[in-house]
């Protein structure tokens, strides 16, 4: 993407130069860009009577994720991506 913008060529120009298909050039462009307007981070305050003692509970894209001692990591990953997708 950034070679493309420093070239100074359209993208349909630069893709054809390159021979990159346009449609998958503009595909990934959109996903890349999507992924940078991600919600921004909302700091909230816990306060020690809201303090889950054995785990803890988190926000995604409107879904309250519980999270318990022991959890998997790499599936609250998964569950985090699909959510914010």
């Amino acid at each position: 993407m950034e070679q493309q913008a420093a070239s100074g060529l359209s993208a349909r120009a630069w893709c054809v130069q390159k021979a990159i298909g346009y449609a998958t050039f503009m595909y990934w462009r959109r996903r890349l860009v999507q992924r940078t307007k991600a919600a921004p981070l909302t700091l909230i305050r816990v306060i020690e009577e809201d303090a889950v003692s054995d785990g803890l509970w988190l926000l995604v894209g409107g879904a309250r994720i519980e999270v318990k001692g022991g959890f998997d990591a790499a599936l609250l990953k998964q569950v985090v991506a699909a959510l914010v997708s």
